[in-house]
Parts: C-alpha cells; sequence; structure tokens
C-alpha cells in the first residue's frame, strides 16, 4: 500500500491563518494611522509656528524702530506712537534721516486686526492695509495689543499715545485638525505666540 503524504491545509487552518494575519494587519493598519494622524497634526502645528513667528518677526522689528529719529529730533507732524487700541498700533519713525515720517517704507506703519480678504482666510493681521498672517485667533477675546508705561503699570484699552513704554503682541494662528478622530474635541491645531516690545527711543 501507499500512502501519500498530507499535501495541503485544512479549511479550518487556512481559516485560522486568515484570521489571524486580519489581526495583525489590524493592527498593524491602526497603529499607522494614529502615527500618520500625529505626524501630519505636528507638520500643521510647525507650519503655523513658522507663519506666525514670521509674521511677530516684522511686528517686532518694526516696533523696535518707532520713534527713531534719523535728525535725532523730532520731524514735525510725527509721533512715534500714533494711535493705539487693543486691535490696532500705528508706528511712525524717520528711518532716512529726511526730516519727515513719510519718505521710506517703514516709517508710518499700521498694525491691525481684521476680517478675511479674498487671499487671506479667516481673521488677519495686516500691515499698512496688506495681509501679514491670516487664520489669527486671540487669546484674550479682541486683544492683540496690550500697552504699558514705564513703570510696568498696563495703560488699558485708550492708552494714551505719549505714555507708551512697552507693547506686548499676543496671537495665535489656528488651522483645522488633520486627525479626524480628534476633531470633536480639538477642531483646530492652535500655536500661540507672544513677544514683548520696549521703545528704544
Amino acid at each position: 500500500m501507499v500512502f501519500w503524504g498530507r499535501g495541503g491545509f485544512t479549511t479550518a487552518e487556512v481559516l485560522m491563518a486568515a484570521l489571524f494575519g486580519m489581526i495583525v494587519m489590524g493592527a498593524l493598519y491602526g497603529f499607522y494611522q494614529e502615527q500618520l494622524y500625529s505626524l501630519l497634526t505636528q507638520e500643521a502645528k510647525t507650519a503655523t509656528l513658522e507663519d506666525g513667528r514670521g509674521a511677530l518677526d516684522i511686528m517686532v522689528r518694526d516696533l523696535r524702530n518707532a520713534g527713531s529719529w534719523g535728525t535725532g529730533v523730532v520731524p514735525s507732524g510725527c509721533s512715534r506712537v500714533v494711535t493705539a487700541t487693543p486691535t490696532a498700533i500705528r508706528i511712525q519713525a524717520d528711518l532716512d534721516g529726511s526730516g519727515d515720517c513719510n519718505s521710506a517704507t517703514g516709517e508710518d506703519v499700521t498694525y491691525d486686526l481684521s476680517g478675511a480678504t479674498s487671499t487671506c482666510p479667516g481673521s488677519i493681521i495686516r500691515r499698512n492695509g496688506t495681509c501679514l498672517v491670516a487664520n489669527v485667533v486671540t487669546p484674550v477675546a479682541g486683544r492683540l495689543f496690550s500697552y504699558y508705561d514705564r513703570d510696568g503699570v498696563e495703560l488699558g484699552d485708550n492708552p494714551p499715545p505719549a505714555g507708551i513704554e512697552r507693547v506686548k503682541i499676543t496671537f495665535g494662528i489656528k488651522v483645522a485638525n488633520p486627525d479626524p478622530k480628534a476633531r470633536g474635541a480639538n477642531p483646530d491645531v492652535t500655536s500661540i505666540l507672544s513677544s514683548s516690545v520696549g521703545f528704544r527711543n
């Protein structure tokens, strides 16, 4: 008599192997998906920080230059701070020493919090009417700027421009959370930035 060796797997063995394979693949897929969304969230946060940091650096530079008079004398009609509110500030300088504060770029600068435009979504920070950064949120509702005198006392919502010695800028940039599982609790990824600028002059 000839006995043939067992040449294959039974149906039960094939089904068990398929089941174990599906369990392993499901676990790996879940891990991969979780890591992917974590990476996308970090990339979104990094992108918002880069956008916000670039805008903040420009604002800080302009504020530090406010009141720089190239001739050493305040030109007629010029002022370091022209107007100041919680959502806007207008500053002046005479960077080129021409004797006025309107002859060169960056000598008369206005920053304000505004609504969306066709090219900038969400709330925006504008520099002289041009979108500087989009999707802005203010951690303290409606307050982009806070003003302080030489003793560090906050001057409130209507500060006297001549009394302002330091300006604090605080804002956030938000984007939609790329992780669909986290959107219920955290619909947006937000990066908050802040800087305090003391006037040089």
